[in-house]
């Protein structure tokens, strides 16, 4: 039994090897550092991959449309007799014997060539653009990843810094606690009152408990986005505080929204569709084939010629397909991605206006709180507690201003992260992580 035991603690913390916090990514440093986090992302997530492998993938398509059609080998054999053959000279009762097969068959190699008007050009600018649109969206997908990480980076951090605030207020409780059993052994305090407080402690017990959860599956999350095993270790409300920087001067909204990738794959996907317009238009445009054959003849004893060469000119008939219904859906899905842009601009501005109220509002909020309500309520705690070893507060009076007091505590938190949102949604709104990802990817707009 000894041993079995001896030999499942080596393999618990054998499994916990493999997830230190050495080998963790350094969350406080990616969460301050938006460049490092994407490069981060940018080596390891295969979404993000996947969008590159589409840029090759759109540059292989237009380099095929530079691709001539392919030659078409035509080969045939002619000139095999059903019944009797004539005789040699063709004249009647003559005693020639009559044609062999091998006179009177012939044999026709031909090699034709479709030649494309007016349309090589518009396939050609169709796919360039949808090249560039690639690479847009392969710029924004990394912008948009970025995002979410520090979304997720910036949620472990406020749940860590909740969890702590939720533990050191079970640390101050079970102090209270152990304080006034003294007072209960003595009589100078009720079995009542004593079963108030430990009824407050128990309930701080069942917090922690949830904070541990949440703080749990906020690693998960955290090791989800960044393809490593995650650690809460030294993450504070500091690290908040550190993630999703602003510039200190914004850029102007209008043209920020208006350099976004996602709004510049719009613009060229619309693009592009005007030419597939342009395209299907041009099918009223013939495609010749032109062709050339050699001709073997084996029925010279007709006259005819043994070797030939002959030329051909192939012309569809554009009668019934036109293009008119494929150009016609081709502009009719370009200006429903212009309506739905400049939908997505409207709601993308109203957004960025939103948003930097709140965080303006949030700041002086945090600012109030942090100044005078946080130093009010510990000199009240103090004041209260005081009153109450000298028998001149109820108990009551105490357990209520400590737990507004940890609720107070908990609003400061809270306000810091809703700040720490705000941040990170402007970063989004206004394009700054699709810039940075830009530069990482060395992509110009």
């Amino acid at each position: 039994m000894k041993w079995a035991v001896v030999l499942a603690f080596s393999f618990v913390t054998g499994d916990a090897s493999l997830v230190r916090a050495d080998d963790s990514p350094p969350i406080a440093a990616l969460l301050s550092d938006p460049a490092r986090l994407a490069t981060w992302l940018r080596d390891r997530d295969p979404v993000i991959d996947s969008a590159r492998n589409k840029v090759v993938a759109a540059n292989e398509v237009g380099l095929q449309t530079r691709v001539f059609p392919n030659p078409q080998l035509n080969v045939g054999a002619g000139g095999f007799v059903l019944g009797a053959t004539n005789r040699g000279n063709g004249a009647p009762g003559d005693s020639n014997p009559r044609l062999t097969l091998a006179q009177t068959t012939n044999i026709q190699l031909g090699l034709g060539e479709l030649f494309e008007i007016g349309k090589r050009k518009p396939r050609q600018n169709a796919a360039d653009l949808r090249a560039r649109a690639a690479s847009e969206n392969a710029v924004g997908t990394l912008g948009a990843r970025l995002g979410e990480a520090t979304a997720n980076l910036g949620k472990l951090a406020f749940l860590v810094s909740r969890r702590d605030v939720t533990a050191a207020n079970l640390d101050a409780a079970r102090k209270l606690r152990d304080l006034e059993k003294n007072r209960l052994d003595n009589k100078d305090l009720s079995a009542l009152e004593f079963a108030r407080i430990e009824l407050d402690t128990e309930e701080l017990e069942l917090q922690l408990g949830r904070a541990e959860a949440e703080v749990a599956g906020a690693v998960a999350a955290c090791s989800a986005t960044l393809y490593a095993p995650c650690s809460p270790m030294g993450l504070t409300s500091a690290t908040l505080d550190a993630g999703a920087q602003l510039p200190p001067a914004l850029p102007d909204p209008e043209r920020a929204i208006e350099q976004r990738p996602g709004r510049q794959a719009s613009h060229l996907e619309a693009k592009a569709l005007g030419w597939d317009a342009t395209l299907a238009r041009n099918r009223r445009i013939p495609d010749p084939t032109l062709g050339i054959s050699y001709l073997l003849d084996n029925l010279v004893v007709a006259g005819n010629q043994h070797q030939q060469l002959l030329f051909s000119v192939g012309i569809p008939l554009p009668i019934f397909d036109r293009g008119n219904h494929d150009a016609a859906a081709a502009r009719a899905n370009a200006r429903a991605i212009e309506a739905e842009d400049r939908g997505l601009v409207r709601e993308t501005r109203g957004l960025v206006e939103a948003l930097l109220a709140q965080r303006q509002t949030l700041q002086t909020t945090l600012s109030r709180l942090e100044t005078e309500a946080v130093p009010k309520s510990t000199q009240i705690i103090a004041q209260t507690r005081k009153a109450f070893d000298l028998g001149q507060a109820r108990l009551a009076d105490l357990l209520l201003v400590e737990r507004a007091h940890r609720d107070l505590l908990l609003e400061v938190l809270d306000t810091r992260f809703d700040l720490f949102t705000a941040r990170a949604q402007l970063r989004q709104a206004l394009g700054l992580d699709d810039q940075l990802a830009r530069e990482i990817e060395g992509k110009q707009p």
